[in-house]
């Protein structure tokens, strides 16, 4: 029962995600909105609010991490329609090489600059901590 209450959240905030893009997509039509990433964010604010505890880690904490630990298996069938393609891609394969590569190159240099902030402010964060 307790993984079945658990799933329940998890496919609620995506279905409150997928409500809140039609929505915006309504009021906002040249702009696309994905519900998904939508439901996600408003998942994190309930989790992230310490006011109103909503939703706790441990109400979703058995089927999230299910899910993250088999991601590759909701991977192989876009995996697989990309075969389909193949007469595409081989035509373009210079270009998508060097798109692969350039994106690569900017999310590292992302990631790196978000990881030297992150530490920067738990470092200050501690000093704070620290002289009180």
């Amino acid at each position: 029962m307790k993984i079945i209450k658990q799933i329940f959240i998890i496919l609620l905030f995506y279905v409150i995600g997928e409500v809140l893009s039609i929505l915006l997509s309504n009021i906002f039509t040249k702009i696309y909105f994905p519900g998904t990433i939508l439901g996600l964010i408003i998942f994190l604010l309930f989790l992230l609010n310490k006011k109103i505890k909503i939703v706790k880690l441990e109400d979703v904490d058995e089927v999230g991490s299910f899910l993250t630990n088999n991601m590759a298996f909701f991977f192989i069938p876009a995996a697989v329609s990309v075969v389909e393609y193949f007469d595409v891609l081989q035509a373009n394969f210079i270009k998508i090489v060097v798109i692969i590569i350039i994106s690569l190159l900017i999310s590292f240099i992302a990631i790196t600059y978000t990881i030297k902030l992150t530490i920067y402010i738990q470092q200050k964060f501690l000093k704070q901590g620290e002289s009180k």
